[in-house]
């Protein structure tokens, strides 16, 4: 009984030291003026306003952003769907290597790849356009669909495609009948998690615009010359309102358990 409470406690004592940081940076949010306080005063809405229609460079930022990591995401499953079926289906050394090279922008450091896509887009002439900066987080975040398409293909019985080849199947309609409606949860989390990813990410981003155009991280560090303005209190909260409600979603449609490397239990 002691233990349990213990244990309630320090989950509570999380909870409490968790928040404060988003409750001070919403509080932040609402000031007046153009200097964060926390408690706020005069508290307004005005920022928030400010953001996301009456200051035109953050609402660039926001499009940019926007743009880059839906296109990137979208990309990245794209991607990834034939990597990983193929290590599924079989499994050779080719599938292997395939993604084993796919996962290793996202086991670098991130400044270490930024260069290298800094270096890379300078001598092909694409340095500071949006659709470098669109393959680059591609590139990034691919290791997320691999995963969690490759755990999908994994949770497929195979009993269902012997069933589904009885029937007289072909390999095409196995594949749209059987195998794409039991991952389809696995290739929207994919693309979700490569998506919060990329929409939040700011180093490999600083490298490949060139400062030829802003995301809102990118906005965000460019506006600390200045100061630090609720404006900035409100991108933060645009993060953190992204990450929850896709984190949700994820876990309220999605096998997240699996995902996070937790067995499958056994009957």
């Amino acid at each position: 009984m002691m233990l349990r409470v213990i244990s309630q406690g320090f989950m509570a004592l999380s909870a409490v030291l968790l928040a404060l940081p988003i409750v001070v940076v919403c509080g932040a949010a609402l000031n007046a003026g153009r200097t964060m306080f926390f408690p706020p005063k005069e508290p307004t809405f005005a920022r928030f306003y400010e953001f996301f229609v009456a200051d035109t460079v953050w609402i660039t930022a926001l499009s940019h952003s926007v743009l880059i990591a839906f296109a990137s995401a979208v990309l990245a499953v794209l991607i990834a769907w034939p990597v990983a079926y193929g290590l599924w289906a079989r499994g050779d050394a080719g599938s292997k290597l395939l993604a084993g090279l796919g996962s290793m922008p996202f086991a670098l450091p991130p400044i270490v790849f930024g260069v290298g896509l800094g270096f890379l887009w300078s001598f092909s002439g694409a340095l500071g356009s949006i659709w470098a900066g669109v393959v680059s987080h591609a590139a990034l975040f691919v290791a997320l669909p691999i995963v969690t398409i490759s755990i999908g293909l994994q949770s497929i019985d195979r009993a269902h495609l012997d069933a589904a080849a009885t029937m007289g199947a072909t390999r095409a309609v196995a594949f749209r009948t059987v195998i794409l409606p039991q991952t389809l949860p696995y290739t929207v989390s994919g693309f979700f998690f490569a998506l919060v990813l990329s929409f939040n990410e700011f180093i490999v981003m600083f490298f490949v615009s060139a400062s030829s155009y802003s995301t809102v991280t990118l906005q965000i560090f460019n506006s600390l010359r200045n100061g630090y303005t609720p404006t900035m209190a409100v991108a933060a909260i645009l993060f953190i309102s992204v990450s929850v409600v896709v984190f949700s979603a994820i876990a309220r449609w999605g096998d997240l358990p699996r995902l996070m490397g937790a067995e499958p239990a056994k009957t």
